[in-house]
């Protein structure tokens, strides 16, 4: 299929995760090519995407099967298909949480959204998952779809999502020749609409000083949310020509060592320009430990507060982690259109107004 012909087509989409980062960089970037149904829970900021784009949005707890099934009905009444195509990027993403809420939100959300894209008879499913199913907290290099996941997941957030790949992986064997489905496996997105990973890195900071619980500078693939967006567009238009149930590693392609992209990304965001960011280090080997005991104090405490920093988190600052991306180039015909510098530039230019 040619770019010309991608260019061309028009379908009509349901977007899940809309208010966030990857949901609103969809509609962002393809509410004129596409007609475009997205689901939220945040009633301000699907407000804000309705005012400005011509799109519909729905407000619904994607767990609740019953409200779910009404956004399908009003989206199309007798019409069949409903949707030409779902693209699934809600999550719960958080690093903090109970086992339930994780569950809820990424496999019974994929389960209930599956069973009505049976139902309404909807032919594409794009699911967006998450390449943290590989990490096992060691150094791993240009990893490929091909390789192993971990032997044992570094969060709930991780092992939910890799059960929901599973639900996606069951429905496109049983479904075979019903629903074309396509995984995506992104690496660190950041850009406009992020809540999770900067915001969090902003908060750690102390005055102009950042605290890292490695001096190993390890090597990562991060992707600006733009080139994701892309990369769901273009499984969502190839699947039919895809083998169903197609897994694709995504990243921008530019694997760096993380001090260099903090640097360059917390500098920028800094409001006093003539104070440099420094970056202090203690031995991972070190950390590690206290760091894994407090995140298990802070769940027998009575509300569970969230943990200054989680092992996960405190891992991926410490592994190289890098990815092979030659299936989606082959397959998907998938670029990183935006380079990391351009990325985080236009992040920067983003939070000065913050608009969706």
């Amino acid at each position: 299929m040619s770019a010309d012909t991608i260019n061309k087509i028009s379908l009509k989409i349901l977007i899940t995760g809309g208010t966030g980062m990857l949901g609103s960089a969809i509609i962002r970037l393809y509410h004129q090519q596409h007609q475009l149904h997205f689901i939220g829970r945040d009633k301000n900021i699907v407000k804000q995407l309705t005012d400005k784009y011509p799109v519909t949005g729905h407000i619904v707890d994607l767990s609740d099967g019953q409200a779910l099934a009404k956004v399908f009905e009003s989206a199309g009444g007798q019409e069949m298909p409903i949707f030409d195509a779902i693209i699934h990027c809600a999550a719960f993403s958080s690093p903090w949480g109970s086992y339930e809420q994780f569950y809820q939100a990424n496999v019974t959300a994929t389960e209930n959204l599956l069973n009505l894209a049976k139902q309404h008879k909807v032919t594409r499913f794009v699911h967006v998952s998450t390449t943290s199913v590989y990490f096992d907290f060691t150094d791993r290099w240009l990893i490929s779809e091909q390789d192993n996941v971990a032997e044992h997941f570094c969060s709930d957030y991780t092992e939910t999502k890799y059960l929901a790949e599973q639900v996606v992986l069951t429905t496109a064997a049983q479904q075979k020749n019903v629903i074309n489905t396509v995984i995506l496996r992104p690496r660190g997105i950041f850009g406009p609409n992020d809540r999770a990973i900067v915001p969090r890195l902003l908060k750690a900071m102390r005055g102009h000083r950042l605290l890292l619980p490695s001096a190993k500078n390890p090597v990562l693939d991060l992707t600006y949310v733009d080139n994701v967006a892309d990369a769901a567009l273009l499984a969502c238009l190839k699947a039919p020509k895809l083998e169903n149930g197609s897994i694709f590693n995504i990243s921008n392609d530019q694997p760096m060592p993380v001090n260099f992209v903090l640097k360059q990304l917390l500098s920028a965001l800094q409001q006093d320009q003539t104070k440099p960011l420094t970056l202090t280090t203690l031995p991972y080997a070190l950390c590690a430990p206290v760091i894994a005991l407090n995140e298990k104090l802070c769940r027998y405490l009575p509300h569970q507060p969230e943990p200054k920093i989680t092992i996960y988190s405190a891992g991926l600052l410490n592994f190289h982690q890098t990815l092979n991306i030659d299936k989606a180039k082959k397959m998907l015909a998938y670029q990183a259109n935006v380079s990391m510098t351009e990325g985080i530039k236009r992040y920067v230019d983003w939070t000065k107004n913050k608009t969706v």
